[in-house]
């Protein structure tokens, strides 16, 4: 999965520390991130010497995001321009950026730099934000609304029946490939409450026997997700919400559709689930 990066990991402790100038950081421009162009058809996360002056120069605007293993790493909540050697490219092209972390590294950062820029005023009072010394927060000084990184759980379900498994397509297109079941937790709502009523609402089904697959950060929509199995509780007919799903089927689970990349937890429990 994208956040299995072993050696490295992300020391997501936070730290105020002033940027020298071969850090790395990222620069987003929308959903595509700044890198360096090393003119070898590679490319690298610039560091603040490619910017041209001097790192603490930049101290007001650079943000600590985490540590990839000893390496500290800052988020530069402007758009860069003008500077040699660097240029906005789909944040996809992480994939191919050594060292192994820099992918997942992204996605997280991405998900903090929304955080950033959704809150320069405070939704209390309309003042200005302000980050707090030594924390990954956010205040007011105005009314001392204090805002911190939000997470949305989402939930993923597999359902087995027998020798097949629930598979669905999203009616947005937004990814074209057979996926499992998945929606967004509501307040006051279990895990399993919402693994039940996702399945339920998008295909009237009922499951049982909910059991726990693993969990995977995934910053591009700024969610934590929990992957569930269940197998199926009653009548195997599917009743198709079409606002949220283009289809629904049963495959056989000895020819799953392939086509997932496996950098995603849904990938995984396929394969788990594989005869």
């Amino acid at each position: 999965m994208i956040q299995d990066i072993s050696p490295y990991r992300l020391d997501m402790a936070y730290h105020g520390t002033a940027p020298a100038p071969d850090d790395c950081f990222f620069s987003f421009r929308g959903e595509d991130v700044l890198l360096r162009d090393m003119g070898d058809g590679h490319r690298s996360l610039p560091s603040f010497r490619d910017l041209g002056h001097p790192a603490g120069k930049m101290e007001s605007r650079a943000v600590f995001l985490f540590r990839a293993g000893r390496e500290p790493v800052y988020l530069l909540g402007q758009e860069v321009n003008g500077c040699r050697g660097l240029g906005y490219f789909p944040i996809c092209e992480l994939k191919d950026v050594l060292p192994e972390w820099v992918f997942f590294a992204g996605a997280t950062a991405l998900h903090l730099s929304r955080w950033y820029e959704g809150n320069r005023y405070c939704g209390r009072c309309g003042g200005r934000m302000e980050r707090k010394p030594g924390q990954r927060t956010l205040a007011c000084p105005e009314c001392g609304n204090t805002v911190y990184p939000g997470i949305a759980p989402v939930v993923m379900v597999a359902v087995t029946d027998g020798d097949r498994l629930l598979m669905t397509k999203y009616a947005d297109h937004s990814l074209p490939q057979w996926v499992l079941i998945s929606g967004f937790v509501e307040a006051g709502e279990t895990l399993e409450e919402a693994a039940e009523r996702e399945v339920y609402e998008e295909t009237g089904i009922r499951i049982r026997d909910l059991q726990y697959f693993g969990s995977q950060p995934w910053g591009f929509s700024g969610s934590v997700i929990a992957g569930y199995t269940a197998r199926l509780d009653g009548p195997d007919g599917i009743r198709l919400d079409r606002k949220e799903l283009a289809a629904a089927e049963w495959h056989p689970r000895t020819r799953l559709p392939d086509g997932l990349t496996d950098i995603s937890i849904a990938y995984e429990m396929i394969e788990a689930l594989r005869l």
